[in-house]
Order: structure tokens, then sequence, then C-alpha cells
């Protein structure tokens, strides 16, 4: 008896398990149709027209509440979007997307189709590609809508656990309103979205999105070639949250493209070759979407930790044609196109040297910046916030050569087209036979002593000329005076007799002198219009050095080597 009771239950239950497994069947066969035909009429109800969705094959099962499309295709019609133009109703931004397949899971199918909500645990995109195209010369004069709105007539709701998009090709095309396109390509690109509701409370959180609890870009790394073909730029490590509005970097490099020797033969003229690497970059405050769509860098703040940064010039080569005049930083920062607001850099632990050939002898010499940090407040050409700061200030620290303590101030007039600025700062407590890797290459002097006790400037100047004051207080200053010619062991043979008289007569060799007050220079420097902003403000203070230093007999001295 207990054995035909089971039977039956038996029985029973695998018909009842075949009865849902046939119902299921014929659901996902018969919604699958009718899912068909929903998908492309909602894409095109709710777009006005303007985009068809195709695809290859559509997988339904209800039972998983798993969705697969193949071969998706997201295209807008040209012939309608040109209406639109005419009727002055076109969207300023246009899509295009395609993608190997979409898996949906965690799927609640049968809400879909009774209550049109789209209510499912993810959505995995395979091999996207997406277009984004900005056209600034569209007018909308329709009444804005959002996308709840767009869509609420075909859907009610709609909620996803995770959206990945993996492997992501994204290219977004700007077309100005006089016509010229600036295209900006990224492969690779993963794309995390979590927690996204489209509904009518959503669309009105602030902790959102583009309706997103979260959503984040990764690019392992991309590489762009200057349009002048000297450089590589190389970009590693980026992700971006856009909630937080946070991009984090781990390093930025600027590679020649060529060795030295190779890129003067490139260049033909004088100019400066660089090679930097920054590294653990972090922006805070960017808005993505006026980035993308305004072209507008705006950042609250951006630390730099780490890096180098390495400056060659070729003194042998002749100088370029033309002048340098309107390319003082502040002068440089009103002429870039896309608006910029960085409100704070903060920077530290970078390396900086700047390297020089002799024009005659090709000896290097190298000045070095070790550790050099500081912070950058105000760095805009936007009208408005220059209205009511309009000041860039800097404050950069280092140790010059090996032991030199060096601070600076930097500030640049954002109104004024002539470059105004000013330059305050103060080194302290150096050696300073350190310089002779560059007095003795660039200007045939070694310097055998000096204690270099403080030195400190100021100046005010423009794109044309500097002036200030220079207080150096030093002692035991001796000089030797050097030959082109070099003795057995390669070093330069050294003047006597010249070296002797210098000592003597050229130079004071402390300040203040003894029973003298201290000197204090009032140096002006005309600026040489091919040379650039920091040569301006290395000659000013060069020159008061001189004053400081030197008697008459230096600078009769400077003239003849001249």
């Amino acid at each position: 008896m207990m054995k035909r009771t089971w039977k039956i239950i038996l029985i029973s239950l695998a018909g009842i398990i075949v009865l849902i497994l046939g119902a299921a069947w014929y659901l996902s066969v018969h919604w699958k149709g009718l899912l068909d035909k929903q998908l492309s009429r909602s894409v095109k109800e709710s777009s006005d027209s303007l985009y068809t969705l195709a695809y290859k094959e559509i997988h339904l099962n209800l039972l998983t509440g798993s969705v697969g499309i193949e071969n998706v295709v997201l295209l807008p019609d040209s012939a309608v979007y040109a209406r639109m133009v005419a009727e002055q109703r076109a969207p300023t931004t246009v899509y295009n997307a395609k993608m190997s397949s979409l898996q949906i899971s965690g799927m609640n199918i049968i809400s879909y189709f009774l209550k049109k909500k789209v209510n499912a645990g993810a959505f995995v995109v395979k091999d996207p590609e997406i277009t984004i195209i900005d056209d600034q010369r569209s007018t909308d004069t329709t009444p804005k809508r959002s996308l709840y709105e767009s869509l609420h007539d075909n859907i009610r709701s709609f909620s996803v656990g995770r959206i990945d998009l993996e492997d992501t090709k994204l290219t977004f095309t700007q077309i100005r309103k006089d016509s010229s396109k600036v295209i900006t390509q990224l492969e690779g690109v993963t794309m995390k979205i979590r927690g996204l509701e489209i509904d009518s409370i959503s669309e009105q959180d602030p902790a959102r999105f583009l309706y997103a609890r979260n959503f984040d870009l990764e690019l392992k790394k991309w590489d762009y070639r200057t349009p002048d073909s000297l450089y590589w730029m190389h970009v590693n490590g980026i992700s971006y949250n856009a909630v937080a509005r946070e991009l984090n970097v781990a390093e930025v490099k600027l590679d020649p493209r060529y060795n030295k020797a190779d890129f003067d033969k490139k260049i033909k003229t004088q100019k400066d070759r660089y090679q930097l690497a920054f590294r653990e970059l972090r922006l805070q405050g960017i808005p993505f979407i006026s980035l993308l769509q305004r072209q507008e860098f705006f950042v609250k703040r951006m630390d730099i930790n780490g890096g180098e940064l390495n400056i060659y010039r070729n003194r042998g080569l002749p100088m370029p044609p033309g002048n340098k005049l309107g390319q003082f930083p502040n002068q440089l920062l009103r002429k870039l196109q896309m608006p910029l607001l960085i409100d704070t850099i903060r920077a530290k632990g970078v390396d900086i040297s700047y390297t020089e050939l002799h024009p005659e002898s090709g000896d290097p010499g190298k000045i070095e910046f070790h550790n050099a940090g500081g912070i950058f407040r105000n760095i805009t050409n936007v009208d408005s916030l220059i209205a009511r700061q309009g000041h860039c200030l800097i404050d950069l620290h280092a140790i010059l050569m090996k032991t030199g303590k060096l601070r600076a101030h930097f500030d640049f007039s954002l109104t004024d087209t002539t470059g105004v600025f000013a330059v305050s700062g103060q080194l302290k407590d150096m050696d300073g036979k350190e310089f002779n890797q560059v007095t003795k290459a660039l200007g045939n002097i070694q310097i055998r002593s000096a204690l270099i006790k403080e030195l400190e400037f100021s100046m005010k100047g423009n794109e044309r000329t500097a002036s200030g004051t220079l207080k150096l207080l030093y002692s035991n200053l001796k000089i030797a005076m050097l030959k082109d010619e070099e003795d057995k062991d390669g070093n330069k043979k050294k003047k006597g007799l010249a070296s002797l008289f210098a000592n003597l007569l050229a130079i004071k060799n402390e300040n203040p002198s003894p029973g003298e007050a201290v000197r204090i220079a009032k140096p002006t420097y005309r600026r040489d219009i091919q040379k650039t902003f920091f040569n301006l403000v290395w000659k000013t203070i060069f020159t008061g050095v001189k004053e400081t230093v030197g008697t008459p007999l230096l600078e009769t001295m400077g003239k003849r080597k001249k």
C-alpha cells in the first residue's frame, strides 16, 4: 500500500514538474516573440523614432530569469535626425552603440510583461563599442525631458543591481559651432555601474550619477603621441568614480621619442627637451559631464605624490625665428581654448633637473632641485572667476643641488595681458662649491670655496623687464678662472694669474665686509624676448648677485670675455 502511495505521489510530482516546464517553455517561446516586438518598439517610441535597435537573436529563460541578446546594435537614423535639426528639436548628444552580446540575469520577466517594470540582478555587456557625438550646432527648442520621462510610457521603472562593460571602446566626438571636431578615443575601458534605478524618485536623488549609486570607469593605460611627433605621453592606472567625482592615476609620463642627439637633429633650433614622470595623481571634484559635453576642466584639488622632471637644451643650436612674447605662464593660461579651473594643486617629492650645453665647447652644465613640492592656487582662465580672484599664487620649496634650502613665491596676474608677475624667495645654508657643475661648464669658473648663509630676493616684472632687490649674505668666496684646455685627468686647467687678480680685485669675498653695512643690490634686467619667463627670473637674480659679489673690474672682465 505504501509503495503504491509513493508511486502516485512521485507520478503526480513529475506531472506537475512537466506541466511547469511545459508552461515555462510555452511562455518563454510566446514571450520571446512579444519581447522581440516590444524592445524595438520601446526604443523607437521613447526616442521619437530617432534610434533603431537591431540584434541577431534573443534567448529567454523564464525559470532562471535570464535573457541573452546577441550582436546588439543601437543606431541613430540620420534622416530622422536631419528632420529634427530642421525642426529645431534635435538633441545635442547622439549615441551609437554595438556589442557582441548582452547577458541579463536575475530578471523578473513576469513583472516586465505584466507591470512594465524591469527588475534585474545584472547586465553584462561583452565587447561594447560606444560612440558619443556632441553637436553644439544643434538647437532643441522643445521642453526638456529626463530619461525617466522618455521611458515612462513603455517602462514604469528600471532597476538593475549591477551593469558591467568590459574592454569597452569609447569614442567621444565634439562638433563645435564652427564645425571643427575634437575626437577623443579610449580603448580597453572598464565600466562598473551599481544600483541603477530609473524612476521618479531616483532622478531627484543628488547622491546618484546618471541614476546610479556608483559609477566607476577604469583604464589600464592610455598612450598618446603629441602632434609634433617628438613625444609619447603614457597615462597608466586610470580610475574614475563619477559619484565621488574623483580621478586617480598611477602614473603620467612624457617620454621623448628620440635621444638627445637625434632630438637636436629633428628640431634644428634651440628647444627644451622634456622628460617627466608624475606618480600617484589624485584629482577631486571633477564633473564628468562638464568635461565631456562642454569641454570644461574643473578640478577642486589635485595631489601629486612624487616624480621627476628633466629638461635639456643645446645652446649650440641656432635660436628659432620669432620671439616668446605672450608666452609667460599667465599669458598661456589665458590663451587656452578649454575653460580651466584647478582650485588647488599640492605636489611633493619631485626631482627636477635642467641641463644646458655650452654653445662652443658642448660641455653640459646641470642644476638640480631635489624633493621639490609646493602649492598652486587658482589656476584658471574663466573670466567670472578671475573677476573674483585675479591672481594665481604658487608657493614652492626644494633642496637646491645638495644642501641649499630654497623657497619661492610666485604671483601671476590673471587680468593683465602683458604677463605681470611678482617673485620672491629665500635660499639658506648652502655650500657654494655645489654650483661648480654649472659654473665650470658654462662659465669657465670654479668656485674653490663659498658659504652661502642666506639669499633673499624679490622682483616685479612683465614680459619685457624685471626689477627688484636682492640680499646675499656669504663668506670665504674664492674662485679659479679656467682654460678651455684640459689636463691629463680631463679637468680644465686653471689660469693662475687671472685667478689671483680675480680674487684680489674682481670679487668681494664676503658680505657684509668687515666694518661695513650689508650690501643690498637693486637689479634690473631687460628681457631677451627669445628667452623664457624663467630665464628672466634667473637673469634678474644673477644680475643682483654680480652687483653684490663683484667689483667694477668684474664687469669689465665680463665685457672683454663677451
